[in-house]
C-alpha cells in the first residue's frame, strides 16, 4: 500500500533539509565563502635565553618549565628557566640582557640564591638573525609551519653579583602566546617560541631539562621533537638543539554534528506540522466546498515562518558550537552561512507552500470524495 501524498512529501522535503545541512557543514568551516583569511590574528610575547654576563661562567645545567595551561583561560603561559651556575673566578657582577617582552611588560622576576635582582627595561637594537624569534611554529595536520608573529622586542637587564662558587639563578615571567587562525577549523592555534640561541655564547654550557605543560586533551607539535608524556611534552639535550623551541598548541574542536542533527530535526519537525496543517485545512475546504486556492492563505504564512526559523538556524548552529569551543573560537567560523541563508531562504518558502498546497489539496479530494460517497444501506430485517 503506498503512503498517502502528504507523508511521501514530509520524506522528501526532510530529505532536502539534510542534503542542505550537509552543504551547509563545508560552508560553515571557510567561514567567508568570498577571501577566507587564514594566518596569524594576534602577535604574543617573544621569550627566550640571557645574553651578556654568562660568557664569564659556566652553566652546568638549565631546567626550563614553560606552563601552557592558563592558555586554556585565554591566560599568558608561564615561563621559569633555573639555571645551576658554577663562577670558577673571583666575585663578579654579570650583566644579563633578556630579549622579552614579557619581562618587561608583566609581573617578572630574576633570583639569585633565592635573592631578588632589581631590573633595567631598554630597547632591543640590532640582534643578531639566530637571537630572533623563529618566523613560524610546526603545523599540527602535516600541513606547512604555520607563520609566527610577536610584538615589540623590548629588552630587560639585571645587575647579578656573583660570588665564587655554585649558584642558583631563577627567572619567570609570562608570555602570552600568538594566535593563528585557519578558516578550515573551528578553534585558533596557539603559538609561542623560546630563543635558545644566546646559551651558545655562554662560557659553558652542561645542557638543558625541557618540560611543557599542556591544557588538559590540547594536541601540540614543537620543533625540535619533545616527546609527550600525559600532558606535558619533555625533553633534554646536552647542548643547545636548536635556534629555538617553537611550540604550537591548539583545543580540539568540539563536534559540530549533534547541533546540526538537531538543527535538521526541528525543521524537519516543523515542515511536518505544516502537512498536518494542510491536511486539516483540505479536510475543512472539501467539507464546505470551497477551492484549493484557499490553501495559499495557509501556505505562505506558515512557509514564510518555516523558511525564517530554518534560515535562522543556520546563523544560530554555529554560535553554538563557538561557545562550545570556548575562548579560543575562530570568530569566522560559520560567516558563510550568511550567503548560504540568502540562497536557501527562497527555495525553502517555495518548497513549504508546494508541501502545504499539496497536503491540503490531497484532503480536500478525500473529504469531498466522502461526502459523493452513497449512505450505506441498513440491512432490512428478515420476514
Amino acid at each position: 500500500m503506498r503512503a498517502p501524498e502528504p507523508r511521501r512529501a514530509a520524506r522528501r522535503l526532510a530529505a532536502a533539509l539534510l542534503a542542505a545541512a550537509l552543504l551547509a557543514l563545508p560552508a560553515s568551516g571557510r567561514a567567508n565563502m568570498a577571501e577566507p583569511y587564514t594566518g596569524p590574528a594576534r602577535a604574543g610575547h617573544a621569550a627566550g635565553e640571557p645574553a651578556g654576563g654568562l660568557r664569564e661562567v659556566f652553566i652546568q645545567r638549565e631546567r626550563l618549565r614553560m606552563d601552557l595551561r592558563p592558555l586554556a583561560d585565554d591566560e599568558p603561559a608561564r615561563v621559569e628557566a633555573v639555571y645551576r651556575v658554577r663562577n670558577d673566578g673571583p666575585a663578579r657582577t654579570l650583566d644579563l640582557v633578556f630579549v622579552a617582552a614579557a619581562l618587561a611588560a608583566g609581573e617578572h622576576g630574576v633570583w639569585v640564591d633565592g635573592k631578588p635582582v632589581a631590573s633595567t627595561p631598554g630597547a632591543a637594537g640590532a640582534l643578531p638573525p639566530s637571537w630572533r624569534v623563529p618566523g613560524a611554529t610546526p603545523a599540527l595536520d602535516g600541513e606547512g609551519p604555520l607563520a609566527y608573529e610577536v610584538e615589540g622586542e623590548e629588552t630587560l637587564s639585571f645587575r647579578v653579583p656573583l660570588a665564587p662558587g655554585r649558584h642558583e639563578i631563577r627567572v619567570r615571567y609570562p608570555a602570552a602566546a600568538s594566535v593563528y587562525v585557519d578558516q578550515d577549523r573551528i578553534t585558533a592555534a596557539q603559538q609561542i617560541a623560546y630563543v635558545l640561541a644566546p646559551a651558545r655564547d655562554w662560557a659553558g654550557f652542561g645542557g638543558v631539562d625541557v618540560r611543557v605543560e599542556l591544557p588538559r586533551g590540547w594536541r601540540a607539535a614543537s620543533l625540535p621533537a619533545l616527546q609527550r608524556e600525559g600532558d606535558a611534552l619533555v625533553g633534554s639535550w646536552d647542548r643547545v638543539p636548536a635556534d629555538a623551541l617553537a611550540l604550537t598548541v591548539r583545543p580540539r574542536d568540539p563536534n559540530p554534528a549533534p547541533y546540526w542533527a538537531g538543527w535538521l530535526a526541528l525543521s524537519a519537525l516543523e515542515l511536518y506540522l505544516m502537512v498536518r496543517a494542510g491536511r486539516r485545512l483540505g479536510g475543512r475546504l472539501g467539507r464546505r466546498g470551497r477551492g484549493p486556492a484557499w490553501a495559499l492563505l495557509l501556505g505562505v504564512p506558515l512557509s514564510l515562518a518555516w523558511s525564517l526559523a530554518a534560515t535562522l538556524g543556520l546563523a544560530v548552529v554555529p554560535d553554538m558550537v563557538r561557545k562550545a569551543a570556548g575562548p579560543h573560537s575562530n570568530s569566522g567560523y560559520g560567516y558563510g552561512l550568511f550567503f548560504l541563508a540568502i540562497l536557501l531562504a527562497p527555495a525553502l518558502v517555495l518548497v513549504g507552500t508546494a508541501v502545504v498546497q499539496v497536503a491540503t489539496v490531497r484532503a480536500r479530494r478525500r473529504a469531498l470524495a466522502a461526502a459523493a460517497a452513497p449512505a450505506p444501506v441498513p440491512p432490512q430485517p428478515a420476514g
